[in-house]
Formats: C-alpha cells, structure tokens, sequence
C-alpha cells in the first residue's frame, strides 16, 4: 500500500484526558488517538501491527479500534497486566455488582479500623481521608514542629523556627514521626468536612499499626543497586521496601480488598477488578500529595513522599477506579450497535513478555507496520517505579535487558553503550520481521542531542532507509510542573515521531551517505531567527524543530541540548510564561532590566 503522508500533520496533539488514557497510569504513555493516524496510514484493515516496547498496550487498543490485528512485547509484567485489563470485556453491571460485593467483604474483614467520630454529632462513621504531616526538629533549640501547622494559606513552606527564629531547612532539619493532623469525613448534610483529629481517631490509627495483618501485605526491596534507590534518597528516608509506602491502616485494606478480588470465579471480571486495584496503589500510599488548593496526585516517576500527603480511604479510590473502567470500557467496546470494535476483536491483540532485541515469537518478513516508543534514555526506569505494583501480582520484570542508561551505581559504567546495543538489536528485529517496503514509526524525546544521534545511528545500521518518510511532532497536551518550568529546567515537554522504511526487495537502503556532525549553533540561531507562532508555541516545540531538520539533512547533534535553545530564545529576546510554560516576545529594555 502507497501511504498518504499528506493526512499525517507535522504536529499532533493528543490531550491526555480521555477515559482510555487516564484508566490506569503507565509511565510516558501515548494517547490512542495519536497513534491510530499512523496505523491508519501505514497498515490495511486485517493487517498486523507490531509494538515491541509496548508498555500499558496503547498501540493494541489503537489497533483494534482501527480494525487491525497487533502483537505487543515488553519486558514489563506490569505492563502486560495493564494491557490485559484493558482488553478484558466484562458486562458492566456484572462488574458493578461484583465490585460492590468485594469491598463489602474487605470491609467487613477490615473492621472499624476506618471509623471516625463526627465532630458535630458524635456519630461513627467511615472517614473519606487524612491528612498526614512530617514532624522537624530544630537543630538549634531541639523544638519539634508539625509542617503543615507552619505552610502558609497558600501552602509555601515555612521559614523559620516558631521557637528560636533559625532558619527552616527541610534538608537539614532531622525528621520526627508522622503525625495525623486532620480527617475529612462526611458531615450531617452529607458534605465532607474537616475534622481534628480525636483521641477516637488516634485508637484506630494505633490499632492498625500492631495489626498482625501488616507482616501479609506484598513487599518487595528496593534494592541499592537501583537507580530510584539513589535518585528517590530511599536508603536515607529508611523506604526500602514497597509496603513501606503505605500507612499500616490502608495496607490492610489494601490486602483485604485484594484477598476478596482473587477470589472471584469469572476470570475477565476477575481480571478488571485486579486491573483497578493496581490502578489505585499510587494514590493509595503516602505518595498520593496534598496541596492547599487540591490533592496534587503521586508522582509516578519517583517515590516521592511530599512533607504533608493522604491517607485517602482505599474502598473510595476503588469505587471511583471501577467507574473509571467502566467509562473506558464504553470508548473502548462501544455500547448499542456500534461499538468501536467487535469484543471478539480482542482475540486479535497478543502480549509476550520478551526482550525488544529477541523477537523470537514473530517470523521474518510477517509484519505489516511497527509502531513503537523506547524508553527515553536515562530519563525513566520502568522496572525501578513498577516494584510498586508487581509486589501484588507475584512477578517481577527482569531488567537486565532494560533499555536505559543508568546514572548510579554499579551499572552506570557502560551503561550508554548497552543502551544502544539494546536499541540496535530492537531496531535490527524490527527490520527483520517486517515486510519490504513496509515502515516502522518510532517515538522518541530527549533533551539531548547524544542520544538523538545514538538512535540515528541505529535505525540507519539496522538497514532502514537513511532519509525518514515522515517526522512529525507530538504533544500530548498536559504538562508536568517540570514541563510548565522548562524555560528554566530543561525539560522537553514533547516527543518526535519518526517514520522510517525498510527498503523494497529491489531497492537498497540509500544509506551512502555518511551521517555528519551538524552545526548546533548555526542550527539553533537559523531556527531562532525563522520562529513562526506556530513553532515557538514552548521551547521544545523549538528544539524538536532543529531536530527535524537536522534528521532530515542526515546531521548529528550530539553536543546540543535543550538548554543551549533555552539560552538561544533567552537571547533573541523571547520569555517563557511561568503558568503555561509558552513563550513571548519581550521588549528589549524588559530583557535588559
């Protein structure tokens, strides 16, 4: 099939608000609706789409919604159980039904441990959540101070001891117990409302933590040879285990509600009631943040623990989970009489765990079109952050053919080359079990121009063409704090997505000519000084703009980084807006000032 490239835009954004997306959360997920336009274009109906870095499965789901067949690998066992949560087609009142009957048993084995005494009325009742805040204590006159009694309304951290007046230094200061410092539980209107926390509540904060049911919550280490050990400052924060990140009292909800899913007989219900389950576990910790404006969700690249976080009722969670599967459900499987796909085209979408470089399962020359996003470098590490959840299912990914570059410990030497060796061998399967002619489009971002070249370097070794059949821009819409202060951070908050082919029997690859160093600085002040307002929309729309031409024109940039861009704009007079992470123009003077 001849692809129509003029429907493919040069940037395609793709919001990450729909139900599908926001189900279950999986590290640098891509929208469906950002990849189905490529498989649109680069695959026929019945045709058979491959993603062998295939994380929560995206590139299935847009597969079969767009009537094509897919096989996906990862190393990720995570990953497979996201996927196959997706694809497990359940009757939606079969699922409400038996969602209701699993947090009614857990409850009830759980015991009062979530009772509260209403402040108005004396009542008991179930809580919503608490709030948890660390305690300091003053290394210059001993005085031990709850945080959040010290956050201002708008929740800036304190600055100075309330004793003696010395400066507050959260690095510095050590740290005491964690203390409860509020309950929202819902009032006699029905409306939640804060609450001290009562002596009432304290008991049942107690009676959870000699519970013996905590030594039976699923653990994993988190060993110090892994990245997030160093990165996340686990071993000074003494968190070396996954079931410390939960409060004794949610960890025995926790295996309560997990005991009570496992023990459902229908397997797919079984299966989407497992899949919400490990969808809550982020939110269900002590990573899950509070803010003074609204809960800041848990950072799902490290296991960070903010200095004021919740300990959210886990049934709650759960319920607003199952709903959400249920809506994601209905865009996946339609509903009436036209679904998005047939609920036996599910049959049509595999999931091997298999290393990317070992493709052993797929025969030669049998795929019509790879889509497929990497890892980004050293930017994320899957196995490190999927602990959290793999403690639960009873298996762990095997990462030692991960494809990051490690920046810690003893697998930081070499650590870049093995990155490319993997991203070679992956590439070279991708040549080998696709059809002539036939493309493969790779996403990728990364902040530095290295890496870039690595992965230019090996698609055009792994015997693909050396000009790409299309490049194109993806913004996935949200952005991250770290994104909206890229002007500062460096952070590219967009991917590339390049389109690659491999060669017709009766052609060659065209690769004679040599890939070569680029000019950075001419690149960059050239891409500057030519800004449309469609380009300069953020920095990373700039620098994915050189990067773009510099593939196009068979150049290297491995000395550029984002930041060289940033200082570039900063120079041309451009400023970056702090709320929306956009740029403006600035007057000179302004700049000067």
């Amino acid at each position: 099939m001849a692809p129509d490239f003029d429907s493919l835009p040069e940037a395609i954004t793709a919001p990450r608000t729909d139900a599908i997306y926001n189900c279950h959360a999986y590290l640098t997920k891509v929208p469906v609706a950002a990849i189905r336009p490529f498989i649109e274009t680069f695959s026929a109906p019945g045709e058979t789409v491959v993603d062998f870095f295939a994380g929560s499965g995206m590139t299935g789901l847009a597969a079969l919604t767009a009537g094509r067949k897919a096989v996906l690998s990862d190393i990720s066992v995570l990953g497979q159980h996201i996927a196959t949560g997706y694809l497990a087609k359940v009757s939606p009142a079969a699922l409400r039904a038996t969602a209701d009957s699993v947090m009614k048993t857990a409850r009830g084995a759980l015991g009062e441990l979530y009772n509260t005494k209403r402040a108005s009325d004396g009542a008991v009742d179930e809580l919503t959540r608490t709030v948890w805040s660390f305690t300091y204590k003053c290394p210059a006159c001993a005085a031990q101070i709850v945080y959040y009694e010290h956050i201002s309304p708008s929740g800036a951290p304190p600055k100075a001891c309330p004793s003696c007046g010395g400066p507050f230094a959260r690095r510095n200061w050590p740290r005491g117990e964690d203390v409860p410092v509020e309950v929202v539980v819902a009032g006699e209107s029905g409306r939640l409302a804060p609450q001290d926390v009562s002596d009432f509540d304290r008991r049942m904060i107690a009676a959870a933590a000699s519970d013996p049911r905590r030594k039976d919550v699923p653990s994993l280490a988190i060993e110090d040879h892994r990245e997030m050990y160093s990165r996340s400052g686990l071993g000074k924060a003494g968190l070396t285990d996954t079931a410390q990140f939960f409060s004794p009292r949610n960890g025995i909800a926790l295996l309560e509600l997990w005991r009570a899913i496992n023990a459902v007989d229908h397997e797919d219900i079984r299966r989407k009631l497992r899949f919400a389950f490990t969808a809550i576990l982020p939110r269900a910790s002590r990573r899950y943040q509070w803010s003074a404006k609204r809960p800041l969700n848990a950072q799902n690249q490290t296991y960070y623990i903010a200095p004021v976080y919740y300990e959210w009722n886990v049934f709650e969670l759960f319920n607003r989970k199952v709903e959400a599967a249920l809506r994601a459900d209905q865009d996946l499987f339609g509903g009436g009489d036209a679904p998005l796909f047939r609920p036996a085209a599910a049959r049509d979408v595999s999931y091997e765990l298999a290393s990317a470089d070992a493709l052993s399962h797929l025969k030669g020359a049998s795929v019509d079109y790879v889509f497929t996003d990497p890892p980004f470098g050293s930017n994320i590490f899957y196995s490190d952050m999927s602990l959290f959840h793999e403690a639960w299912l009873g298996r762990t990914t095997d990462n030692e053919h991960e494809a990051v570059v490690h920046t810690t410990g003893r697998r930081k030497n070499g650590a870049a080359e093995r990155y490319e060796e993997l991203l070679r061998g992956a590439f070279s399967e991708a040549f080998r079990i696709l059809k002539p002619g036939r493309y493969m489009s790779v996403v990728f971002g990364n902040s530095s121009g290295r890496i870039w070249g690595l992965v230019q370097r090996a698609l055009r070794d792994a015997g693909f063409k050396a000009a790409p059949a299309h490049v194109a821009i993806l913004d996935k819409g949200q952005r991250s704090v770290k994104g909206l202060n890229s002007g500062s951070e460096g952070v590219v908050t967009v991917d590339l997505i390049l389109t690659v082919q491999k060669p017709a029997r009766s052609e060659s690859a065209d690769n004679a000519r040599p890939l070569s160093n680029g000019d950075t600085a001419t690149l960059i002040r050239e891409a500057v000084a030519d800004l449309s307002s469609e380009d300069a929309r953020n920095p990373s729309y700039v620098y994915a703009h050189i990067l773009t031409k510099a593939i196009q024109k068979h150049l290297l940039l491995d000395d550029m980084h984002l930041g060289d861009v940033l200082v570039a704009l900063r120079k041309a007079g451009y400023a970056i807006d702090r709320k929306t992470g956009s740029l403006r123009r600035q007057e000179a003077s302004a700049e000067a000032a």
